[in-house]
């Protein structure tokens, strides 16, 4: 006697939809830009290509739908950070890091899919506006986690290229620690952030006039009066 027949559970049309674009970004993550279409997505899935219509106008809109899951997962990731409780504008930055350069966001997959659509934009133009527009989502947020720090050091410093300094900065460390893990452990990388950071706000903290020199004291002129002239050689100043 055979055994009988194990039906298939039949996915609602979320769930088909969710499949898909997950099967996506596994094929782009493990096959790359080249290895991937959507008659390799159809057939990972187990599913027949007219059925993909059902949920995508076609192979550009699937792979729009794909990059915008990843970077929506990120944003549902970051964005708890910035309305969480934390004692001092620091220790939020430093959960904002860590958050950014989690295990959650750095890996093979990630990398893998982010850099396949990096390579598919060249000719599919509609990724172009989703790219900008995660990063003024990031921008928005980190934007608002530096605006804090720069108020708690007493920085005096433009926040907008603070931010984007910094966001260059992370992603950088985001790329090498996913395409060559163990070449910067996530000690390493939070140090390095903070590194940088330290040194951008103490080279534009302003120094309180009791912290000068007494020379520099010496030689402010108050608002208004005029510079003192020094005496002519051979002369003495009139007391």
């Amino acid at each position: 006697m055979s055994a009988p027949k194990t039906q298939r559970k039949r996915l609602g049309h979320d769930e088909r939809r969710l499949q898909i674009i997950e099967t996506t970004l596994l094929c782009l993550a493990r096959d790359g830009a080249d290895g991937t279409s959507l008659r390799s997505v159809c057939r990972e899935a187990g599913v027949a290509p007219s059925l993909v219509k059902h949920f995508f106008t076609g192979w550009h809109d699937l792979l729009t739908a794909a990059y915008q899951m990843l970077t929506e997962r990120f944003m549902a990731q970051l964005a708890p950070v910035l309305t969480a409780d934390f004692p001092t504008a620091r220790a939020r930055m430093d959960a904002v890091i860590l958050r950014y350069l989690s295990t959650d966001w750095i890996g093979k997959d990630t990398i893998g899919a982010n850099i396949a659509l990096w390579q598919l934009a060249r000719s599919v133009v509609d990724l172009k506006p989703h790219f900008s527009r995660f990063l003024r989502d990031r921008t928005r947020l980190l934007q608002r986690a530096l605006g804090a720090l720069v108020a708690e050091t007493g920085a005096s410093i433009n926040i907008v290229e603070l931010t984007a300094c910094f966001i260059l900065m992370l992603d950088g460390i985001w790329l090498e620690q996913s395409t060559n893990p163990g070449n910067i452990r996530p000690r390493r990388a939070t140090q390095m952030c903070w590194f940088w950071l330290d040194a951008a706000l103490h080279t534009h903290v302003a120094t309180p006039p009791a912290c000068r020199p007494a020379a520099a004291q010496a030689r402010a002129v108050p608002p208004g009066a005029a510079p003192r002239r020094r005496p002519a050689r051979g002369t003495t100043e009139a007391n």
